[in-house]
């Protein structure tokens, strides 16, 4: 696991855990985290159970009280390397989308690939549980969403349930990278409305302007802080490729990650260490109905839903796989309100025709409700290079 405050190696029956500590809730708590025959280790945050000293303090009680499925009593963003040397038992798990990466393969699980060498990411909603002694394992769901129970006719669940995702997730020494789409303007409206003291970077690109200046100043970003960040891109991030609709890209090559890396430097300047991200709007709310090449519905949701690939794979593996290894490179946490399990139930529960009213229709009408400035039916990507380079 990742983190720049710490780092804690601990040995147990030819086990070795190592564990790099990202300190952001709570008091300063190293890890792993050990009850006599129980060892955990894990990177996230969870935001369902009460704790003294740290968030994670609460995995072994839940793991004692409920057995290998206490991972589906989580609400948070997370990956799980817990073992039982009593029951000889491992279990790896991530959260609904994995959102933070774990790779597991015969012998354990890291965070990155190069962490372990040969092995495989953990599928998204997956639980891993394998007996030490024997090697065989077996997997369960860890969210079971509904997409066959489309019955909502007003968009107040899902506003409620997004402005308390924002909640949960937000801090007065949050940041976020603000565009001029409705992504990270809804964000940025709702942490407002929440009483946040957060701070906005922006970088103008192919940006909306005449929205884009309504909503913050724009940063100063030219050939050498591109160039600068080009450079630690290349050496300090994890070369992850990824392929969405049969096209392959490296993320160490994007020009969206070195954007993003910019403002993790400016928020580590400023001792900001919470990014609230804007991924998951464009997979869930509106399956890149604007960009039809990487989009199943085209812009309209259908009567009869099941899970599409963007859901899970396609662009939201890509993406959240960006976001994760730039911002974990920067020593940055970033969170998700878009794929909090309960903002993304609210959203399959809508019936079609208001999923279908607008372009991502919830953000529509949040942003109209709230005036906040925004250009319809619109989206423009962030592309940081456009005019730098």
């Amino acid at each position: 696991m990742r983190g720049p405050d710490a780092t804690v190696a601990f040995k147990r029956d030819g086990y070795t855990f190592i564990h790099n500590l990202l300190s952001i809730t709570g008091t300063f708590t190293p890890q792993p985290f050990i009850d006599e025959e129980i060892v955990c280790v894990y990177n996230g945050e969870i935001y369902n159970h009460p704790y003294v000293g740290s968030d994670g303090e609460a995995l072994i009680p839940l793991y004692k009280q409920y057995g290998e499925e206490f991972v589906r009593r989580l609400d948070g963003e997370f990956a799980i390397a817990l073992f039982d040397f009593a029951t000889q038992t491992a279990i790896f798990s991530t959260d609904a989308f994995r959102s933070k990466p774990i790779w597991v393969n015969e012998y354990g699980a890291a965070s990155y690939r190069s962490g372990i060498g040969a092995g495989a990411p953990l599928p998204p909603n997956t639980a891993v549980v394998r007996c030490l002694k024997t090697g065989c394992q077996k997997t369960f769901q860890i969210h079971g969403f509904q997409f066959d129970h489309q019955h909502k006719d007003h968009y107040t669940d899902w506003i409620n349930a997004f402005e308390a995702a924002v909640r949960k997730r937000g801090a007065n020494n949050s940041f976020i990278g603000l565009s001029s789409g409705y992504d990270s303007g809804a964000i940025d409206c709702a942490l407002t409305r929440c009483g946040f003291q957060h701070r906005r970077y922006s970088i103008a690109g192919v940006e909306d302007m005449e929205i884009l200046r309504l909503r913050n100043s724009i940063l100063a970003f030219g050939p050498a802080e591109y160039a600068a960040e080009e450079t630690y891109i290349q050496e300090c991030v994890e070369p992850f490729e990824y392929s969405i609709f049969g096209r392959s890209q490296c993320i160490t090559e994007e020009s969206a990650a070195i954007g993003l890396g910019y403002l993790c430097r400016l928020a580590q300047r400023e001792c900001r260490r919470i990014y609230l991200s804007g991924q998951g709007a464009d997979e869930i709310l509106a399956d890149y109905a604007l960009m039809p090449h990487q989009s199943e519905f085209k812009g309209r949701f259908p009567d009869r839903l099941t899970v599409w690939r963007n859901f899970y794979h396609e662009c939201q593996e890509a993406y959240l796989a960006k976001e994760e290894h730039v911002a974990g490179a920067y020593g940055i946490e970033a969170r998700y309100p878009f794929l909090d399990a309960q903002v993304v139930q609210e959203f399959l529960w809508l019936k079609p025709e208001l999923k279908n009213a607008a372009y991502k229709a919830p953000l529509h009408a949040y942003l109209t409700m709230h005036d906040y400035p925004f250009r319809p039916k619109t989206k423009r990507g962030f592309e940081p290079d456009y005019g730098v380079i």
